[in-house]
């Protein structure tokens, strides 16, 4: 972590110096040499990998969204399929760096001022790729309300950005889920309950009381849907 300390290496950006940008973007071209088959497929590899990105992702974000529209895909594909995983610590490693990258992703959007630029670099990749972050909001949906979270917590501290981030993409998913339940049954009321009271009370925005009611919230909303599926 200290190797990829923004505080330690923050003189570069202030220099104008593009040694760290630069060694940032062969560090990542060689991970995108190994297959992400290859790297989900050995425990230890992966374990690196994804330690790599999350601390890519708490310290060098800007950095991270000046690459490519299709590296930055790779990499958050990546980080759904390491989601995924039945090894709780890469899970939840993913988790947290899906996190990072989805609050840096609100706070671009929602600052007035665009600082380095990082506001109009994620809409060019946006305009790309629309479903950049979407794709990594529905996989955590799926994952909650259908499947088993032994790290819950960890799955849940991301999930508030993407929201915020991606409503609209919040409302489809949910009144889908909604749809496939028989109309005026039971579960389908049950499970139209459950999602009113996920927002309840939840502001727009990231602050750490505001993250905690969220989780608060979701931890409920487990509870009142651990039944229905």
């Amino acid at each position: 972590s200290d190797v990829c300390s923004s505080d330690l290496f923050g003189v570069f950006a202030l220099y104008g110096d593009r040694a760290l940008s630069d060694c940032l973007q062969v560090t990542i071209n060689l991970c995108l040499c190994i297959s992400l088959e290859e790297i989900m497929s050995y425990p230890k590899v992966s374990k690196c990998y994804f330690t790599l990105l999350e601390l890519l992702m708490r310290n060098h974000a800007p950095m991270i969204c000046e690459l490519d529209t299709s590296v930055l895909v790779h990499i958050c594909r990546s980080l759904q399929e390491g989601l995924k995983s039945h090894e709780v610590a890469i899970s939840s490693q993913c988790a947290a760096a899906l996190e990072h990258l989805a609050a840096f992703h609100f706070r671009a959007i929602t600052e007035e001022r665009d600082r380095d630029g990082a506001k109009q670099q994620l809409q060019l990749h946006l305009s790309r790729e629309p479903r950049l972050f979407s794709a990594s909001l529905e996989a955590l949906l799926h994952m909650i309300v259908f499947e088993d979270c032994p790290n819950q917590w960890s799955l849940s501290r991301p999930l508030l950005a993407l929201v915020l981030t991606n409503e609209d993409v919040f409302n489809q998913w949910k009144a889908s889920a909604l749809a496939q339940q028989s109309t005026g049954s039971e579960r389908g009321q049950k499970l139209s309950a459950a999602f009113d009271k996920l927002m309840l009370e939840v502001q727009p925005t990231l602050e750490a009381k505001n993250r905690d009611k969220f989780t608060q919230n979701l931890t409920l909303f487990r509870h009142d849907i651990k039944n229905l599926f």
